[in-house]
């Protein structure tokens, strides 16, 4: 139990045991992430269909990789504000609804403008269904576990990756690259099968209790615990804020708690969705083997990062933390890029430090922001925040899978120099602006932030 200001006791939503009817909720919010893995990387191996067939430049190609991305900064935006104050589960089946239609479109497009606007309408959906998914994971995980069902999503993200990969293989191996539209159309089984699964999750105690929901929030709390005494819970407090203004953000402990991670999420994918992205394409650039090794070396990678990520769940996230996590992955990005750099003539080299690189940043530390983003804030603002995060986060997509092929194309291997510079960055940000969540109560949390940076409750 938890109190409030005025003395009255409330239920802790974040206790307990981690039921069957907890482990369904959270494992139907962590799909959306196998979708968005899933569709990244349909595209990844699409791409040597796309290119050839409609001559795609270095800003064509950047235009048609960062659309997604910019529909997901979009999307995260709109959806932050909307999980607030409608909830979580509303915004929840509309978004994957969305997905199921942008990628069905994709059978009609027949000229590359229209490539890149249905992927800003595919990423317009998965960046919608970011801050819903995360926050009913940690508003629903008892806190001993939330760590690593959050970094779960990171590790779906990694397994849609590998099944996009054979996927592509299977199309182009028995019907040719030339049929990449049917690959992409694939993208709506996943989020059908996701949608029959979303079915019966019930919004948010936290989100229905700010609301002043009672009735509401003791049902959808005895679905989740499995808890059959009828007795009423304690009435919620009348100081409840229920939807807190946007500005609270952007007040002290928020405002630099937000910071912190934004600018953690704007780098990790301003090179992450870059080399991950447009791994295929370097690899036959730089080491020049076949297609088809291309995309094989593409799925080991993505296999390492999975077997990075189990362990980092597992063994990791809830006994180290997030902000270990954090900062020894990106130390080890800033090493692989420099390495990729200092030994670009060597091929062996290159292929081990793309390893490296995607398999710490898949598995590493974006794990950690999965873990981390969703614990950070209060209930009240707990959506926009997450949406302001994963709208900067995917600007950094942009300017990432924009820039990359123009800067590779004017400094070559100097790229990767660069990108190790961004990250060694990051490393120092982090130290500064950020504050270990791990084993703590989502209001426990909102204690450390005040004590670390100063400033009042929401």
């Amino acid at each position: 139990m938890t109190m409030t200001s005025t003395g009255t006791s409330l239920p802790d939503f974040g206790a307990g045991q981690l039921t069957r009817p907890r482990r369904r909720i959270a494992v139907t919010a962590i799909g959306g992430y196998f979708v968005d893995g899933y569709d990244l990387l349909i595209l990844s191996g699409a791409l040597l269909g796309i290119v050839p067939e409609f001559h795609l430049g270095p800003v064509e190609l950047g235009l048609l990789t960062a659309a997604a991305f910019l529909g997901m900064s979009c999307g995260s935006a709109l959806s932050g504000p909307l999980t607030d104050r409608y909830g979580r589960r509303v915004v929840f089946f509309a978004s994957m609804s969305l997905f199921v239609l942008g990628s069905l479109a994709f059978l009609l497009t027949q000229e590359a403008w229209q490539i890149i606007v249905v992927r800003f309408v595919i990423g317009f959906a998965i960046g919608a269904d970011m801050p819903a998914a995360a926050a009913l994971i940690a508003e629903f995980i008892p806190a001993r576990r939330r760590g690593t069902y959050t970094a779960l999503g990171g590790v779906a993200w990694m397994l849609g990756s590998v099944t996009a990969i054979a996927v592509t293989l299977l199309v182009f191996t028995t019907l040719g690259a030339s049929h990449w539209r049917w690959a992409m159309a694939t993208g709506a089984i996943a989020a059908v099968v996701l949608l029959f699964l979303r079915h019966r999750t019930p919004d948010s105690p936290h989100w229905l209790r700010s609301k002043g929901r009672e009735a509401d929030a003791q049902a959808a709390w005895r679905y989740a615990t499995g808890d059959t005494d009828e007795a009423p819970l304690p009435p919620v407090s009348e100081t409840a804020t229920g939807y807190a203004p946007i500005g609270v953000l952007f007040r002290r402990p928020l405002v630099l708690v937000l910071l912190g991670i934004g600018f953690y999420w704007f780098c990790n994918n301003l090179y992450g969705s870059a080399i991950l992205l447009y791994q295929p394409t370097l690899i036959n650039r730089i080491v020049t083997p076949s297609t088809f090794t291309a995309l094989l070396f593409t799925a080991s990678t993505s296999l390492l990062a999975v077997i990075i990520g189990l362990i980092v769940c597992f063994h990791v996230v809830e006994r180290i933390g997030r902000r270990f996590l954090a900062i020894a992955g990106t130390s080890i990005v800033v090493l692989a890029a420099f390495v990729i750099w200092a030994g670009f003539s060597s091929s062996a080299t290159v292929l081990i430090a793309f390893a490296a690189a995607i398999g710490f940043i898949n598995g590493g530390t974006s794990l950690a922001f999965y873990a981390w983003s969703p614990e950070l804030f209060p209930t009240e603002v707990r959506g926009r925040a997450i949406g302001v995060i994963n709208m900067v986060g995917k600007l950094g997509s942009v300017a990432g899978t924009f820039l990359l092929p123009l800067v590779f194309e004017a400094l070559g291997r100097g790229a990767f120099l660069v990108i190790a510079a961004i990250a060694a960055l990051n490393v120092a940000m982090i130290a500064v602006f950020s504050i270990e969540t791990k084993g703590q109560s989502l209001d426990e949390v909102q204690v450390t932030a005040r004590r670390r940076f100063g400033g009042s409750a929401v």
